[in-house]
């Protein structure tokens, strides 16, 4: 904000000059303000007592700001703070008595609060009551928020909104950071992620919720091969995660199916209809979404077979590769000759394996297991008896 007259400046100026929206500089100069600067709003315009103000000049307040803007997130300890404010990055040049001395300035202010940590841990600071909502939600109640978010988008104007109605419910009703990881934990993402429907997303978050949550699902599935929804009955699920897979461009639901008695994956689009049942469930113990999925190559499973194969690098192929098995631990690709490159890998079933790698026609050679590599040669052979014959003018037409 640069230097303004006496009568300071308007909003709308204000705004203009920061790139920013009227009601984020409202935001911010009620927080600057909650730390001792002298500035204020007056009607429609921004008034800083002494006739002028230069926030870039104001270290002690911007720092202050950071330290709150940090605590938003949730609780931290001291340590914490002090790296955040003195990373070199934010041109603050200050160490930890000074870190220290804001704290405890705020603390005797009211504005954040000293949280002893259960098992004798270092404190923790977090926002006081005077940066929260007046409010707040246990997690159960939060959950039920969430899904009302997720089930009736048109009680809002627009999925933008909704998803940040949700992102602030989770950063401001759930100081302790748990929950937020243990949504990450229920989505994984094989590939770069197309951007879906609304719709679609909506229903990906709310069965995500679920799986949060340990909320059985009961649900109505179609599957590729159904003539119609009315032959089939609903079944209850246990949803452990959604994981998208980019070679099909899909999102999938893991979850125990009751009624297989076993961990089943159903493609989000086929599901016709769910709800969220009052029933909790225990997921398996020390299960992780992400470790569950580095066994198949996509998402249907099998039996785990060692796969090698001979890439050759034309058309960028080796970049290719590099993209798309990234997310793979145990995968290893290494030169083997000039321009030759071989992968190597255990993959759960071959089904999806196989078809990735048809897409690489001749710059990719499998050299195990042998199975695939004679299906293959088998392939490759009828293909060209195909393309040999004569083909008629019957068959062009």
């Amino acid at each position: 904000m640069a230097r303004q007259s006496e009568n300071g400046c308007s909003l709308e100026e204000a705004a203009r000059s920061l790139g920013v929206s009227r009601r984020t500089i409202c935001r911010d100069i009620y927080e600057l303000a909650m730390i001792g600067v002298a500035i204020r709003i007056s009607g429609d315009r921004v008034v800083c007592e002494g006739g002028e103000y230069q926030v870039e000049a104001d270290a002690v307040a911007m720092r202050r700001l950071a330290i709150l803007s940090l605590l938003a997130s949730g609780p931290r300890t001291l340590s914490d703070i002090t790296a955040y404010v003195c990373d070199e990055r934010r041109g603050f040049d200050v160490d930890e008595r000074t870190v220290r001395r804001d704290i405890e300035h705020m603390v005797s202010a009211g504005y954040v609060v000293e949280r002893a940590d259960e098992a004798e841990g270092p404190k923790s600071y977090a926002l006081s009551e005077l940066f929260m909502p007046r409010f707040s939600l246990p997690f159960s109640q939060l959950a039920a928020v969430m899904r009302a978010l997720d089930t009736s988008p048109a009680a809002l104007a627009d999925p933008v909104t909704a998803a940040s109605i949700k992102g602030k419910l989770m950063a401001a009703l759930m100081p302790d950071p748990s929950p937020v990881d243990r949504v990450c934990r229920r989505r994984h993402i094989v590939g770069r992620a197309r951007i879906a429907s609304s719709s679609m997303l909506s229903k990906v978050d709310a069965l995500e919720l679920a799986a949060m949550e340990g909320r059985v699902v009961e649900m109505v599935y179609r599957g590729p091969k159904a003539q119609g929804e009315s032959k089939h009955a609903p079944r209850a699920v246990e949803p452990l995660g959604v994981v998208y897979y980019w070679f099909h461009d899909a999102w999938y639901l893991v979850a125990r199916c009751r009624q297989a008695g076993d961990v089943r994956h159903f493609r989000v689009d086929r599901i016709q209809s769910f709800a969220l049942t009052d029933e909790l469930f225990q997921p398996p113990s020390g299960f992780s979404l992400e470790d569950y999925m580095q066994g198949p190559w996509g998402v249907y499973r099998g039996e785990p077979v060692r796969i090698r194969v001979r890439f050759f690098d034309e058309y960028n192929v080796i970049d290719r590769v590099k993209a798309e098995t990234a997310h793979r631990r145990q995968a290893k690709l290494v030169p083997v000759a000039p321009g030759q490159w071989e992968y190597t890998d255990i993959v759960m079933g071959l089904s999806e394996f196989r078809t990735w790698l048809r897409s690489f026609g001749s710059s990719a050679m499998v050299l195990e297991p042998e199975s695939l590599r004679d299906e293959l040669v088998a392939s490759a052979r009828r293909m060209k008896e195909m393309y040999s014959r004569q083909v008629s003018p019957d068959e062009v037409q």
